[in-house]
């Protein structure tokens, strides 16, 4: 669903609400689909992955977020926001993440993984097919590479993403230094020389408040350049 997302994010904007992006990709046939059923398929799993809502504030960063990052680095993007939403992308981040770069990726560990977080709920046939899935979200996000073997590989992260995963994490009621072992902000995959940077960064750009003194840290950040799709 990524290239359906960037083409919703691309060719509407932050005051677009939810009913007119129902129009857009229904009526108007935005994302150029064969049918008026296939048209309605996509918009009901647009919907339930992103919400498509001005009024959902996560929605409202992820278009913030998505005005100022690179377009190498939006398929990260599109992951941090899905994993607020998705419990079996959750789930295999508990396999993928901690993973070291090159290792191979293992099918089979990560559909054990799904059966035990959801015991009795699936068949095998749907843990393979949600197994394909997932690890083609984390490919796509750059957390792996390959096509039939996939290993582990490293996200790329900047300040757009990073402050993007910050906010999520801080949405959780976790405050300094315990952001960073947020679900999020690992999964930028960034070193904590790389995370410094990225917080330094966004601090001089005005997009989060960033003080540390005697061990403790303090980052506040500033919900208010959600508000719009340009950003600062």
């Amino acid at each position: 669903m990524f290239k359906e997302i960037s083409t919703i994010l691309d060719t509407t904007d932050a005051d677009t609400s939810f009913d007119e992006i129902k129009s857009k990709v229904i009526e108007e046939n935005l994302l150029q689909k064969a049918s008026i059923s296939g048209r309605r398929k996509s918009f009901a799993h647009l919907k339930k992955a992103y919400g498509l809502d001005p009024d959902i504030p996560i929605f409202r960063a992820l278009r913030w977020a998505w005005s100022v990052s690179e377009e190498n680095e939006r398929p990260l993007l599109a992951l941090l926001y899905v994993l607020c939403r998705d419990a079996s992308l959750r789930a295999s981040a508990s396999y993928v993440l901690p993973l070291s770069p090159g290792t191979i990726v293992e099918k089979q560990a990560l559909s054990s993984v799904l059966e035990h977080a959801f015991p009795n709920t699936y068949s095998p046939a749907v843990i393979e097919s949600m197994t394909r899935n997932l690890l083609s979200s984390w490919t796509r996000s750059g957390h792996l590479h390959g096509f039939r073997n996939k290993s582990r590989a490293k996200a790329s992260s900047h300040a757009g993403a990073t402050v993007f995963a910050l906010y999520i994490a801080s949405l959780t009621g976790l405050k300094g230094r315990m952001l960073f072992d947020s679900l999020w902000v690992r999964a930028l995959d960034a070193t904590d020389r790389e995370l410094q940077d990225s917080i330094l960064l966004s601090s001089r750009r005005g997009w989060l408040r960033y003080h540390e003194s005697g061990g403790m840290m303090e980052i506040t950040l500033t919900p208010e350049i959600f508000a719009g799709v340009n950003g600062p």
